[in-house]
């Protein structure tokens, strides 16, 4: 990995601020780049793009694969038989497959998006019956204890996360595990091994197993893009070349840059991206970007 993605994603150390919360036994909550956000009250993270899609659902096509895209005659074949002209083309799909996409890429072009890496997500959401009392959002796990990386406790984030918006009787655990060639991950015993792995982390103890409510599996295989020492000479070669042709790719895996790859950082690429084509103005989120 390189390190120029630690800027905008690793929080400062003020070294004389711990010494102080140490001295004075102080839980420091306001640390972080992360420490106050807002989250919908109902629905979900989900709340917040059906709220924005809702005016425009008429324009909004569902259940269209993608199967080829001609950047010279400037169309894009779905595998339902559609066929979609474009003067201009916003991706928001993994570069990679963008490329492997498009008809007479050239050989430079393909090898280096063979070049970018990424991972895969198995996020395990488990429901208990009883209160937690825990006033954390999310913890994370480098022990080897435990599969996950991180732990989310989700029914802080909105009461309503749980049944009935009864907090006082449920309680609801979101736990992140990545997996790729490097760190391969069973996962048809993800969600026993993730149970254990919240047992030995003392997240829950031995007798809570029994008080699972609910369980849930979700499968990302592309969860992160990662910051190889390899990437921005990739992408460097690839976006210009799909922009010569009026093929602008942005988002997590669109513009595969971690360190501008929040929700709020690429829903933000596209807004800047239709200004710049609109109005000439600068793409800053993406600018600010490492490399």
């Amino acid at each position: 990995m390189s390190k120029g993605w630690i800027a905008e994603r690793v929080s400062v150390v003020d070294l004389d601020r711990i010494e102080r919360n140490i001295a004075e036994q102080r839980d420091d909550l306001g640390w972080g780049p992360n420490n106050i956000f807002k989250f919908p009250k109902y629905g979900g993270t989900g709340a917040i793009y059906e709220g924005i899609a809702k005016p425009l659902l008429e324009k909004i096509h569902l259940q269209h694969e993608m199967m080829e895209i001609n950047l010279e005659q400037k169309t894009v074949a779905f595998s339902n038989g559609r066929l979609e002209r474009y003067d201009v083309l916003i991706n928001t799909s993994p570069l990679d497959l963008l490329v492997a996409k498009c008809r007479n890429i050239p050989e430079s072009i393909a090898d280096a998006a063979g070049n970018l890496i990424h991972n895969g997500g198995l996020i395990a959401g488990l429901g208990f019956e009883g209160k937690r009392d825990d006033s954390k959002c999310w913890m994370y796990f480098p022990e080897n204890n435990s599969p996950f990386y991180r732990v989310t406790n989700f029914h802080n984030y909105s009461r309503f996360n749980v049944p009935d918006g009864d907090a006082e009787r449920y309680f609801s655990l979101m736990c992140e595990t990545t997996y790729s060639s490097h760190k391969p991950e069973d996962k048809t015993r993800i969600v026993e091994s993730t149970i254990q792995g919240l047992v030995n982390s003392g997240m829950i103890d031995e007798g809570q197993k029994a008080y699972i409510a609910s369980r849930y599996l979700i499968d990302i295989p592309y969860s992160y893009p990662v910051p190889t020492l390899g990437r921005d000479k990739s992408l460097a070669t690839i976006q210009p070349y799909l922009e010569s042709r009026s093929v602008y790719s942005r988002g997590r895996f669109g513009a595969w840059k971690y360190e501008v790859g929040n929700m709020d950082h690429s829903f933000m690429q596209g807004v800047e991206v239709v200004e710049r084509l609109l109005k000439g103005t600068d793409e800053s989120t993406l600018l600010g970007a490492a490399g």
